[in-house]
């Protein structure tokens, strides 16, 4: 299949998908709490990696530092108390200070990553009847 059939292809299935009335009504659209509870579905059934991996040399000797100073408990303790919320970790390690010091770059720095993350997983653990 050549790149215009493939391009082609897609456009029909993105056309077959409800009527042109849904498709232009802002509020029928998928919002981000939707491809964030599709992105949960894609970890919990395998699909997708429940790892995050990053390249960044600087912060990988700040851990390293941290660990060797014995500072991880206290820069552990400050990301909890700035997370607005139950992170979920009680021991201080790299992958603790990793996870809380992306959670709290996103609730401080965007507007509403964490709320839309909230919304999807309440939505995915609401069984409905």
């Amino acid at each position: 299949m050549t790149d215009t059939d493939e391009e082609l292809e897609k456009l029909r299935e993105q056309e077959s998908k409800g009527n042109r009335l849904d498709r232009e009504n802002p509020q029928s659209q998928p919002d981000f709490a939707d491809a964030i509870e599709e992105a949960l579905a894609a970890v919990a059934e395998g699909d997708t990696s429940d790892t995050i991996t990053a390249y960044d040399p600087r912060l990988a000797a700040v851990l390293e530092a941290l660990e060797q100073e014995g500072k991880m408990d206290d820069v552990f303790e400050q990301l909890q108390a700035s997370y607005d919320g139950d992170s979920g970790l009680a021991k201080p390690s790299r992958s603790a200070i990793i996870r809380l010091a992306v959670r709290v770059g996103l609730q401080d720095g965007t507007d509403d990553v964490l709320d839309d993350l909230e919304e999807a997983i309440t939505r995915r653990e609401t069984t409905t009847v």
